[in-house]
């Protein structure tokens, strides 16, 4: 954006436009530059010699000054200005406008230049020496293009932009260009400012959810058991120790769990589970549950120790089975005696 502020200064020492007339009598074609403050010759004497051909068919002189030149510098200037100091600002938007602004003075350049150039093939003095007619009988206009060659009489016209013209073009294109690419690294560094803010709400997340003690699944046929280094698998018996830190302990028998607990005191304790043998792989709280020693009924690590998810539970599989029913206190207790 500073690049296509600068390049405008440029603009102030060479011409933006040229207009030529060629003819087999002028070997070598005539014509005038524009300048954004004035009209010069593109040869010595180039527009005394246009003017005199001009005035035998009552064209009006072509001046070296025009009303427009008075303010065009200033306008360049201004916009050489906003241009560098909305560099600095690094907001896309700003270039966008002021390439939108750029475009629209080019195209109200180009009108005013092409209505002059109306004008001055149009308004033709009657009292010309020389008059020239259509097939009508209308009197012919000599209205140069704004752009390209046109034929008039026997002389082409001409005209074509000129390095000013392109300069102009270079820097609305690199105003373009550093509006697309600060869009487009805004748009990373939205992206990059959005990935960060989800790093971070996760992080928050994960710290939080990490600071929630709970009990986990057990994966049986993945877990091992914490005492006996056993792969779970059997859901009738496996258990569970959460402590109030977070941490969890899996055992593939209720007696491994309880010759664990041995190491921790009962206040660093969250959760103590167990699975029942009437709804496998479900765990329950230990304490609520109730528990039966019987050799009908094998567990992993010998003790025969199976929790019931109810005492009629157990009852009645004792009455079938056989076996001895404790409560959770009396188990433990047994075991720790």
């Amino acid at each position: 954006m500073w690049c296509g502020a600068i390049i405008l200064c440029a603009i102030f020492f060479i011409p933006i436009w040229q207009v030529t007339l060629s003819a087999p009598q002028y070997p070598d074609p005539i014509g005038m530059n524009i300048w954004i403050y004035k009209i010069s010759d593109m040869n010595p004497n180039d527009l005394k010699n246009m003017n005199i051909m001009n005035h035998y068919i009552g064209m009006d002189e072509i001046p070296e000054y025009i009303p427009e030149f008075k303010y065009i510098p200033y306008i360049l200037g201004s916009m050489i200005i906003l241009g560098i100091v909305i560099s600095f600002k690094r907001n896309y938007y700003f270039y966008l406008l002021w390439f939108i602004a750029m475009c629209c003075l080019g195209i109200i350049g180009a009108y005013d230049f092409w209505l002059w150039e109306y004008n001055y093939g149009h308004n033709l003095d009657p009292n010309a020496a020389i008059k020239f007619f259509d097939d009508m009988g209308n009197p012919l206009s000599y209205q140069p293009p704004l752009i390209g060659s046109k034929k008039v009489l026997n002389f082409v016209a001409t005209s074509i932009p000129l390095l000013g013209f392109y300069l102009i073009l270079l820097s609305m294109f690199l105003s373009l260009a550093a509006f697309l690419i600060e869009k487009k690294e805004n748009k990373k560094s939205r992206i990059k400012f959005n990935k960060l803010k989800l790093g971070i709400v996760t992080m928050i997340c994960c710290c939080f959810y990490s600071c929630q003690v709970n009990p986990k699944e057990i994966s049986y046929g993945f877990h091992e058991c914490n005492e006996c280094k056993m792969r779970i698998v059997d859901n009738k018996h496996g258990s569970e120790i959460v402590t109030k830190k977070g941490k969890v302990l899996f055992f593939d028998s209720i007696e491994c769990m309880l010759n664990n607990l041995k190491q921790f005191h009962e206040n660093d304790l969250k959760f103590i589970l167990t699975n029942v043998y009437d709804e496998p792989s479900v765990l329950y709280n230990a304490n609520n549950s109730t528990y039966i020693i019987s050799d009908a009924l094998k567990s992993p690590m010998g003790m025969n120790l199976t929790a019931f998810l109810s005492k009629q539970a157990a009852t009645d599989y004792i009455k079938k089975n056989g076996g001895e029913m404790y409560s959770w206190d009396e188990i433990n207790s047994k075991f720790l005696n």
